[in-house]
């Protein structure tokens, strides 16, 4: 994973992780994708854009005899994932710093990989759901949790979209972009992986200010810029 806002710096880091702790929305999603992954107690599980491993914690109470390695480019981040591994006493997360696009993983030995919210800032998508593909057995499965943005269906949507586009990479780099269900669909498929299920989880935001919302401050940016250009 490349982009600007990679949290290499651990006060940075650490700040990001307080706001996502206190956002109830990502509890109910990782809380989601969790379930949709039904992890064994004897799994092998590899988390690629692992964070400050809110989702390695979430799976490790679930394998008794099996391990998470969770992968990321983030030093500051990962500092803070180790704090709390450190912190709660979890055994079975190990944290890594890795390219998604090259990990640092034998082929066939994973048994489940997850992607939480980290798919969308991949420099190279296609390469890094190859790799993900390479380390998994042969009855692997790849569970994955991205935001998606509506299908153009006019001249309006196209504008809407790539004004979208244009707020998130001022933040994070020009690598950085959200794709269709259609689209994540098509580069899974191409990849080589059979999609046995499409789950979309649409959240109702119903308070003042945009503390609960994921990514709020930047979906406040799009709005601002929407009014601006107006």
């Amino acid at each position: 994973m490349s982009h600007v806002t990679d949290y290499q710096d651990y006060d940075h880091a650490r700040a990001y992780d307080q706001r996502i702790s206190a956002n109830e929305a990502l509890r109910v999603l990782t809380r989601a994708l969790v379930n949709l992954l039904q992890p064994q107690d004897r799994m092998k599980i590899l988390d690629v854009g692992a964070g400050t491993g809110r989702m390695g914690i979430a799976l490790s109470s679930c394998l008794s005899d099996g391990f998470i390695a969770g992968i990321d480019t983030g030093r500051g981040m990962l500092r803070v994932a180790r704090e709390k591994v450190i912190k709660l006493e979890i055994e079975n997360l190990h944290l890594i710093r890795g390219k998604a696009e090259m990990l640092p993983v034998r082929a066939c030995v994973i048994d489940a990989a997850t992607l939480m919210l980290s798919f969308h800032h991949f420099t190279e998508p296609d390469v890094a759901l190859a790799e993900i593909r390479r380390t998994l057995k042969p009855a692997g499965a790849l569970v994955s949790m991205d935001p998606v943005i509506k299908e153009a269906e006019d001249e309006e949507d196209v504008q809407l979209n790539e004004i979208i586009e244009e707020v998130f990479q001022t933040s994070h780099g020009p690598e950085f972009r959200y794709f269709t269900a259609q689209q994540l669909r098509d580069k899974y498929t191409r990849a080589g992986f059979e999609i046995s299920a499409h789950e979309p989880q649409e959240l109702i935001f119903d308070q003042v200010g945009w503390d609960g919302i994921p990514m709020g401050p930047h979906w406040i940016q799009v709005y601002d810029t929407l009014r601006f250009r107006q």
